[in-house]
């Protein structure tokens, strides 16, 4: 199943891993946008369909939690799973992130089959 998909990291070259990791583990991305901030982020969301998002946490203007927050509050995109990616390893980081409506925290750097694991289950979740 083909699915679009939003990328938020105020890095390109980490938006350019993720991307790949997409391509070599198979999945079917049919439109991958790309935000450096919340802020980028909320507007692609309310100006595009995105199945899922995956984000960094630790971002200027809007932050990766921030973000998260506005999108579980908005009715219109309190549908669309968020995946949080940082290098913050603290169980509270990422215990709060989930808490808040994360559907998967992983911790940077990851290994490939991790992110793979991780996206298909939050998409097999959505599509249940």
């Amino acid at each position: 199943m083909a699915f679009s998909v939003l990328i938020v990291d105020d890095c390109s070259a980490m938006q350019t891993v993720i991307r790949r990791i997409l391509g070599i583990s198979g999945f079917d991305v049919d439109a991958c946008y790309f935000a450096s901030d919340g802020e980028e982020a909320l507007a692609i969301l309310h100006s595009h369909h995105v199945s899922i998002v995956i984000s960094d946490v630790n971002m200027p203007r809007l932050d990766g939690e921030g973000m998260l927050r506005r999108i579980t509050e908005d009715k219109d995109l309190c549908h669309v799973p968020v995946v949080m990616v940082s290098s913050d390893a603290t169980a509270n980081r990422a215990d709060r992130l989930l808490s808040m409506g994360a559907k998967a925290y992983l911790v940077k750097p990851f290994r490939p089959h991790e992110f793979r694991d991780q996206l298909e289950r939050v998409l097999e979740c959505v599509h249940a």
